[in-house]
């Protein structure tokens, strides 16, 4: 069964770079995953203009005209990725810590703290691609492991 869904792209036009971050069953989540994203990195950016292009896809310029988020709405026959998770034993974690070599200052998704948790879940909409990450102690993803 077709359903519509709204998928997060970061856009730069220095360097047509085109990053996609999530995808979302309504354009209120996608605009949440961006701002939860903002909120993990710190960042806060209270003149943000929205733009409706012709196509009908949103965009968020944050900044200036060269880097922005894009929501597109598209039609698919697949399910949106998992949200859900049941948080991995201390062994499986303390096994994963060993596995990267990991130090007091990095942080597998399990040992976060809940509130970083949901941030990421909603920034990212998907817990596999939230599992491939490396974290800092403030839930910034600084490693890609996969």
């Amino acid at each position: 069964m077709t359903k519509t869904v709204y998928t997060n792209y970061w856009v730069s036009r220095i360097g047509d770079v085109r990053k996609e971050h999530g995808s979302y069953k309504t354009e209120e989540e996608a605009i949440d995953g961006i701002k939860a994203w903002w909120e993990l990195h710190g960042e806060s950016y209270p003149n943000v203009k929205f733009n409706r292009t012709n196509t009908g896809a949103l965009e968020m310029i944050y900044r200036d005209e060269n880097s922005f988020y894009r929501i597109e709405k598209r039609e698919t026959e697949e399910p949106l990725p998992k949200r859900s998770y049941r948080l991995k034993s201390s062994g499986e974690t303390e096994a994963l810590r060993m596995k990267y070599l990991l130090d007091d200052d990095f942080y597998v998704f399990d040992e976060l703290a809940e509130p970083y948790r949901d941030l990421i879940m909603m920034a990212m909409a998907d817990i596999q691609k939230a599992r491939q990450f490396i974290y800092d102690e403030q839930g910034r993803p600084v490693k890609d492991i996969s």
